[in-house]
């Protein structure tokens, strides 16, 4: 395995930390310096890699760009549908981004087996 993925998995795994420990404790309500901070990197983090997680055929810089592109729009479009809704909360917000970002990351199989090339014996 080359040292670049090994160092993206490591990346990705702090991400993950350090969001679920930001979601934990605004769920739990717990006030400590680090929870805002935290908070943000899962918002940020939560998505973005459920969204780079279906897009392994592209470069890495470019993957970055749009990762990051659509966990602002999933952020964006949380926000507005909450405003609409009436159903405006921190919370609220918090666990309906996770719910997008795992969904997102649901369709990871889907998109992989219908990105594998097909052999001579399968058509």
């Amino acid at each position: 395995m080359r040292s670049g993925h090994r160092l993206t998995r490591w990346v990705a795994g702090g991400v993950i930390a350090a969001g679920t420990a930001g979601a934990i404790l605004a769920l739990a309500d717990i006030e400590t310096p680090l929870r805002v901070p935290l908070v943000l990197i899962f918002m940020a983090g939560g998505p973005a890699l459920a969204v780079a997680s279906l897009l392994g055929g592209i470069d890495a810089y470019a993957r970055l760009v749009v990762a990051g592109s659509a966990a602002i729009v999933i952020n964006i479009v949380v926000a507005e549908a909450m405003i609409l809704s009436g159903t405006w909360s921190p919370r609220t917000g918090l666990v309906a981004v996770a719910l997008v970002s795992v969904m997102i990351a649901a369709c990871r199989p889907l998109v992989s087996r219908s990105s594998r090339p097909r052999s001579a014996r399968d058509t």
